[in-house]
C-alpha cells in the first residue's frame, strides 16, 4: 500500500491560521460581494499560495505614503486650475446653471468625483489610424515653444519607424530648449526604457521617467499589478491627445498571441481648455513618480480666451487607485442610464460588473437601441470567455452584440443619443474601473458626438451580428467554459 507524505500538524495549523486571518481581512474591507467571494474560493483551494496571492495583488494598495503624496499633489493642481478656468470663463458653469442642456446631470457628477469641470472653446479633431496621429503628434511636437508632455502605458521598442519620428520631434525641441517630459509605465514600456533611443532622449534633455516601477521592495508595500494605463500627449498647454492608442504604430503586436491582428485605435487631438485638463493630469502623475512640484501652474494651463468661441465642451474624467478609483465607472454608469434613443460601446475587455451590465440590459429593455462592439478574436483567452458569459443576459434583454473582424478593435468609445461622446484609455472591466490609472474624455457635443458614431458604425459595417437563438443552441463544453471564466472575472 502506497504511504503518502505526512504534513506536520503545525504546519496544518499555521496554513489555517493565516487563512483564517486574511478571511477576515476580506471581509473587514467590504467590497463588491463578488469580488470578497472570488477571493475567499481562491483561498479555500490554495493552502498558502491563496493568501500570497492576496497579498500580491488583492489590495488595491498605492503605498501609504505614495497615496498621501498623491492626494496632496493632486488636490492642490486641481484646486488651482479650476480657479484659473473659472477666472478665465471658460467653464461650462453657465450651462449648467440654465438646467437647459442635456449632460447637466453628468458633467456635475463628473465634476464631483473628478475636480476638474467641463470647459468650453474646445476644437476637436478624430483620429482613427495610427501612423495618422504619430504624424500629427509629431508636427505639433516640431511647433512646440515651451513644453510637450508625453504620458503611454506602452512605448513600442526601438525600430518602428513612425515612433521613431517622434523621438526624434522630442529631441529636436530639447535641443532648441522646449521642456520635455515622458512619462511611461514601467512594465508596458519596459522594452523602450531598455532601448537606444531612451538613452539618446535622455542625452539631449528629455526627462524620462518610468511610473509604478515593480521591485521586491515595493512589493511589501503596495500592490505590484497597478498600472498607469493613461494615453495622452500635452503640447504647451494649448494642444492635446487622448485616446486609445498607446506610442505604436500599425505593426504592433501585444506578447506572443499574434492572430488578433492590428490594433484598431482612436484618438482625439484637442486645441483649447480641455488640453490643459489633460496637462493637469499630467503633472499630477509625474510630482507622484518624480522630486519636482510645479508652483507657476498658468505656464502649463495657459489663457485661451478668443480662441474657439464657445465650441465643444469636453470634461476629462481620470480615476486610479487614489483618491477617486471609481470616477470613471460611477460616471460611465450615469451617462448609461441617461441614454433615451442609442447607445453604441467599443471596446477590446469587456467584464462588467453587475451594475455595469443591470445598467446596460436596462437601456435595453426601457428601449434604447443599444449595440456592443468587441473583437472577434482577442488576446486574451480568459478575459474573453468572461466576456461570453455575458452574453446570454444581455441578448436576452435585447442587447445587439457584435465581433469586429479587421482586427484587434482595441478603441474604447461611447456615443448616447449622437449628443455625447466617450473616448480615452478605460476598458470596460474590473482592472481599468478600479486599478488602472485611466483617463476619459466625455465630449458633450452634438457634431463630435455624430463624428464620432459615425466611426463607430464603421467598425459595425466590418463586424457580424452575435444572435440570441444561434447563442442559445453553443454546445453545453463552451457554456461551461465561459461561465467558468466569469467566476475570475472581479479578479481579472
Amino acid at each position: 500500500m502506497l504511504d503518502l507524505p505526512s504534513i506536520p500538524l503545525w504546519l496544518v495549523a499555521v496554513d489555517v491560521a493565516i487563512r483564517l486571518v486574511v478571511a477576515v481581512q476580506i471581509i473587514y474591507r467590504r467590497r463588491e460581494v463578488s469580488v470578497s467571494l472570488a477571493w475567499l474560493a481562491v483561498l479555500a483551494f490554495l493552502p498558502f499560495l491563496g493568501a500570497v496571492l492576496y497579498f500580491l495583488v488583492g489590495e488595491n494598495k498605492l503605498g501609504a505614503r505614495r497615496l498621501r503624496r498623491f492626494v496632496q499633489l493632486s488636490r492642490g493642481l486641481d484646486e488651482r486650475a479650476s480657479h484659473l478656468w473659472r477666472h478665465r470663463h471658460v467653464d461650462a458653469d453657465g450651462a449648467l446653471a440654465s438646467g437647459r442642456v442635456f449632460w447637466a446631470q453628468i458633467a456635475r457628477f463628473g465634476t464631483a468625483v473628478s475636480g476638474l469641470p467641463p470647459l468650453k472653446g474646445n476644437k476637436l479633431s478624430l483620429l482613427p489610424d495610427a501612423e495618422e496621429m504619430l504624424a500629427s503628434l509629431c508636427r505639433d511636437i516640431d511647433e512646440s515653444k515651451s513644453h510637450c508632455h508625453l504620458l503611454f502605458y506602452i512605448w513600442q521598442r526601438d525600430g518602428a519607424r513612425p515612433v521613431e519620428e517622434v523621438e526624434r520631434a522630442l529631441i529636436r525641441a530639447a535641443q532648441r530648449g522646449v521642456e520635455c517630459r515622458v512619462l511611461v509605465d514601467a512594465v508596458g514600456a519596459k522594452y523602450f526604457l531598455r532601448g537606444r533611443m531612451v538613452q539618446e532622449m535622455r542625452a539631449a534633455g528629455v526627462q524620462v521617467v518610468a511610473a509604478l516601477p515593480v521591485n521586491p521592495l515595493r512589493m511589501l508595500f503596495a500592490r505590484i499589478d497597478l498600472r498607469n494605463h493613461r494615453k495622452l500627449a500635452v503640447i504647451d498647454g494649448r494642444i492635446g491627445y487622448c485616446g486609445s492608442q498607446n506610442l505604436t504604430d500599425s505593426t504592433f503586436r501585444a506578447g506572443i498571441f499574434r492572430r488578433a491582428g492590428p490594433y484598431i485605435d482612436a484618438t482625439v487631438r484637442i486645441e483649447g481648455p480641455g488640453a490643459g485638463a489633460l496637462g493637469v493630469i499630467f503633472l499630477q502623475d509625474w510630482q507622484l513618480e518624480s522630486d519636482q512640484t510645479f508652483e507657476d501652474l498658468e505656464r502649463y494651463v495657459p489663457d485661451h480666451r478668443g480662441g474657439n468661441g464657445d465650441g465643444c465642451v469636453v470634461q476629462v474624467i481620470p480615476s486610479g487607485p487614489g483618491p477617486a478609483p471609481e470616477a470613471i465607472h460611477q460616471a460611465l454608469l450615469t451617462t448609461i442610464y441617461s441614454a433615451r434613443e442609442e447607445l453604441i460601446m467599443t471596446t477590446p475587455y469587456f467584464v462588467p460588473d453587475e451594475a455595469m451590465r443591470k445598467a446596460l440590459q436596462a437601456a435595453a429593455q426601457r428601449g434604447v437601441r443599444v449595440s456592443l462592439v468587441m473583437p472577434c478574436i482577442s488576446d486574451s483567452r480568459i478575459v474573453a470567455a468572461a466576456s461570453r458569459s455575458h452574453y446570454l443576459d444581455l441578448l436576452e434583454s435585447g442587447v445587439k452584440i457584435m465581433h469586429f473582424r479587421g482586427g484587434l478593435l482595441h478603441s474604447k468609445s461611447v456615443t448616447v443619443d449622437r449628443k455625447i461622446g466617450l473616448i480615452g484609455s478605460t476598458n470596460f472591466d474590473a482592472r481599468s474601473f478600479w486599478l488602472n490609472f485611466e483617463s476619459t474624455m466625455f465630449i458633450y457635443d452634438d457634431d463630435f458626438a455624430s463624428v464620432l458614431r459615425f466611426m463607430q458604425t464603421d467598425y459595425m459595417s466590418r463586424s457580424y451580428e452575435i444572435h440570441l437563438d444561434e447563442w442559445q443552441k453553443r454546445p453545453l463544453w463552451q457554456a461551461l467554459r465561459d461561465n467558468t471564466a466569469q467566476l475570475l472575472g472581479p479578479l481579472l
